[in-house]
Formats: C-alpha cells, sequence, structure tokens
C-alpha cells in the first residue's frame, strides 16, 4: 500500500543530490530523497529510502518514512517502512510500523 513500488509524482521532490536547510511549507505533498535541515509542515511528506531529516517538529496529516528523521513527528497518519529510522516523538492517530523499523523514542496515540 505505502510501498516504493508505484510511481510517485509529488507536488515538490527533494532530491538525493540536494540539501535543504529552513522551515519547509506546503498545502499538498513533499517528497524528500535528500537532506533537510528544518521544520516541516505539508499534507503529506514521503521520506524516501536516501532521505534524511534533521527537525524539531513535523506536522503533517500523513507521513510515510523508509529513510531517517531525526524530531519529533505529528501526524494523522504513520507508517514506518523497513528501513525507516526515526530518534524522536510520534504522536499520531493510526500507525503501522514494518518489520525491521527502527523508534527512538515515545509513540503517543491521540484522538
Amino acid at each position: 500500500m505505502f510501498g516504493l513500488t508505484k510511481k510517485i509524482t509529488p507536488s515538490s521532490l527533494i532530491s538525493s543530490s540536494m540539501t535543504v536547510k529552513g522551515t519547509i511549507e506546503s498545502n499538498s505533498e513533499i517528497y524528500i530523497d535528500g537532506v533537510v535541515e528544518g521544520n516541516i509542515s505539508c499534507k503529506t511528506l514521503i521520506v524516501g529510502i536516501n532521505g534524511n531529516v534533521k527537525s524539531q517538529l513535523i506536522q503533517v496529516e500523513k507521513i510515510v518514512v523508509h529513510g531517517v528523521i531525526e524530531g519529533n513527528i505529528n501526524a494523522i497518519s504513520v507508517y514506518l517502512g523497513p528501513t525507516a529510522r526515526i530518534n524522536g516523538n510520534i504522536s499520531h492517530k493510526d500507525i503501522s510500523i514494518e518489520n525491521g523499523a527502527f523508534v527512538s523514542g515515545e509513540v503517543k496515540q491521540t484522538r
């Protein structure tokens, strides 16, 4: 369902050759396969297998993680793929964690 096998056509793409520093805000989808240092607010965030995010807070409706996140996540729907590495707290309504994913932090369900 959330795997990388289907073609992804995000509104915004941060490719593996890019590094972005600063706050990112969007009303749509962002796909990160590069490095981002800063807070992120968007509708949907996909962190690809090469993605590396360092953030105090990621505020999204939906997040799909196959890469690395250092920071806190506040989302309605969370999917952590088998290569996901999270160092931070996760606040969520719904969560799916694949075998192999790693989380160092508190995982808390909200209503």
